[in-house]
């Protein structure tokens, strides 16, 4: 019956994402959207076998919140008002931090997420987590479309190049397509980037455009609170490289300027806004955590100094953990070889830039480069500022390495020949 319900759900899906013109207009054929949405799947199965092992399930969110959901299935066809209801309802004597996961109404608010959408899928699926992933991944399928057609028509890419960097990157590919809220976190970032392009170069506004951003804006506030916050100047940088393609790089050095100063000085404002403290408290949480990947790190002091300090060991998490004498952890090993490849890539494609003059980017493009490139490395070093887990930043760093590729996408050949993906 499971494997039934599975393929039954697995065939309609796949009918849908064929009909649905924002899937259609992405310029890959019927046969590349059913395969990349395919490997999605079976990357999302493959997830959840590996926590499904003995030694992971126990501290497994994605089997936990599954089991929760159980429960949740039952309430929603009960009582659909009261499900809905508990979302906006908590425990604790005050709603809590934005930012710290101690007895805090927002912190639960992403897991609860998480559990009453899978909830809702149970009641279609009859409580069939692998036939969930369809519907998950049919959400989270969106994210990696989105960021293709903005990239398509901006960097002028060899389309097979761009289908890898978009869709294969194997930890993106991993964490990305299981059941949590990795998928979504991408999908709400691409959709606003998506829907930002067609404001900022075609003034393209639509009702479903706002409506789209703005849930994709109250997703990212419940899940992961900071990615908006790192979004906001990101987005910025690329509206103001694009009214001033002649200055971009001041453009960048002075939003982030800003940025920095108000990251430090925000709480001479409102005590409230103690973001130093926030992220020192943030990285003693992942401490707190224990497990065999914990690193040693130096003391990280809430002030500016102190972060200035502790930026070689935050880099050092971003960009090159886990590192190549790290093997003995046989676990790391696709991580070491996925590091490596990237950092070639980002050689050879620099390589072309430099020296091929006829590879340069048009004022448009530039600004998108800029924006991916600004958005991901910002994340990458908070999370180096945060993560102590060498486990735990493979999963971080995942969802923003599209970001940093796809830009690349038009500087790397295969082949003289073009290859080209669209419909005849």
């Amino acid at each position: 019956m499971s494997v039934l319900i599975f393929v039954v759900y697995f065939v309609l899906v796949s009918f849908l994402i064929t009909k649905i013109p924002f899937f259609k207009k992405s310029g890959l054929s019927t046969y590349w959207l059913i395969g990349l949405f395919s490997l999605k799947i079976a990357a999302g199965i493959a997830y959840g076998l590996f926590y499904s092992q003995p030694q992971y399930a126990e501290g497994s969110d994605t089997w936990r919140f599954f089991e929760a959901s159980r429960t949740e299935t039952d309430w929603l066809l009960r009582d659909p008002l009261a499900f809905f209801k508990d979302l906006f309802f908590y425990g604790y004597k005050e709603s809590g931090s934005l930012f710290l996961a101690n007895d805090s109404y927002w912190n639960d608010l992403k897991s609860n997420l998480v559990i009453k959408l899978m909830a809702a899928f149970n009641a279609l699926t009859l409580k069939n987590y692998y036939a969930d992933i369809i519907f998950f991944n049919f959400l989270f399928l969106f994210g990696p479309v989105a960021l293709y057609r903005v990239a398509r028509e901006k960097v002028n890419p060899h389309n097979i190049i761009l289908v890898l960097f978009v869709f294969c990157i194997p930890s993106f590919l991993f964490w990305c397509s299981g059941m949590h809220k990795d998928g979504l976190i991408f999908t709400a970032v691409s959709l606003i980037a998506f829907y930002f392009d067609r404001w900022l170069t075609k003034k393209s506004f639509s009702l479903t455009g706002i409506l789209v951003s703005l849930v994709s804006i109250c997703l990212l506030f419940a899940f992961r609170n900071f990615v908006l916050l790192l979004l906001l100047p990101a987005l910025l940088t690329w509206w103001l490289c694009e009214r001033m393609p002649a200055r971009k790089t001041l453009a960048v050095v002075e939003v982030y300027i800003l940025c920095l100063a108000l990251f430090f000085a925000a709480r001479h404002v409102n005590p409230a806004l103690d973001f130093p403290r926030y992220v020192v408290s943030k990285q003693n949480e992942f401490k707190a955590l224990g497990g065999h990947s914990q690193i040693m790190l130096p003391a990280l002091e809430p002030s500016f100094g102190g972060f200035l300090k502790f930026f070689p060991a935050a880099a050092d998490i971003a960009f090159l953990r886990p590192h190549v004498t790290e093997t003995a952890n046989l676990a790391y090993l696709p991580a070491i070889g996925e590091n490596i490849v990237v950092y070639l890539l980002l050689l050879y494609a620099l390589f072309r830039f430099f020296f091929n003059r006829s590879e340069k980017f048009s004022a448009s493009a530039a600004s998108f480069v800029i924006f991916c490139y600004c958005f991901a490395i910002t994340n990458l070093i908070l999370s180096g500022y945060t993560v102590t887990l060498t486990g735990a930043i493979v999963r971080y760093r995942s969802f923003v390495l599209p970001l940093l590729l796809v830009p690349l996408s038009n500087l790397i050949h295969i082949k003289k020949k073009r290859h080209n993906l669209n419909r005849a």
